[in-house]
């Protein structure tokens, strides 16, 4: 018989303050409906890869989007996409969006969400969820 060893943490605590080990996620007004619309398999999928990889490690686990929304990332889970933006100062990982992915339509996650950020409602969305980050006014 062999004994399987423990693996070590990728990252040592000792090195990093356990802050900067992963991101908090926060959701816009927009992304929390579109959670609840979800199906509840779709929802647990969901769930799992916000906690074990984009809480964890946002970059590595999306890819930059480009165009309008280049400031943004994405995630692909089955045939649904999850719409980020990263602050890596804050530690914190602002969920936009999470739909199906239809490609060509003008249902499409990408397109919706450019006509979002085009109205500013997106920014307003994401400055609501950032505001208790700043230091309070004097």
């Amino acid at each position: 018989m062999s004994k399987k060893r423990k693996r070590s943490p990728p990252f040592p605590s000792a090195e990093l303050p356990p802050s900067r080990l992963s991101f908090e996620l926060r959701y816009t007004a927009d992304a929390a409906k579109d959670i609840q619309g979800l199906d509840g398999s779709v929802r647990k999928q969901l769930r799992k890869v916000l906690e074990k990889k984009l809480a964890f490690d946002p970059e590595g686990y999306g890819l930059p989007l480009r165009g309008p929304l280049a400031t943004y990332w994405k995630h692909e889970f089955g045939n649904h996409r999850i719409v980020y933006r990263i602050y890596r100062e804050q530690g914190v990982v602002v969920i936009c969006a999470v739909r199906v992915r239809k490609q060509g339509d003008a249902e499409d996650i990408y397109r919706q969400l450019e006509s979002v950020a085009q109205t500013g409602r997106l920014a307003q969305q994401i400055a609501g969820v950032l505001k208790h980050l700043l230091p309070e006014k004097k």
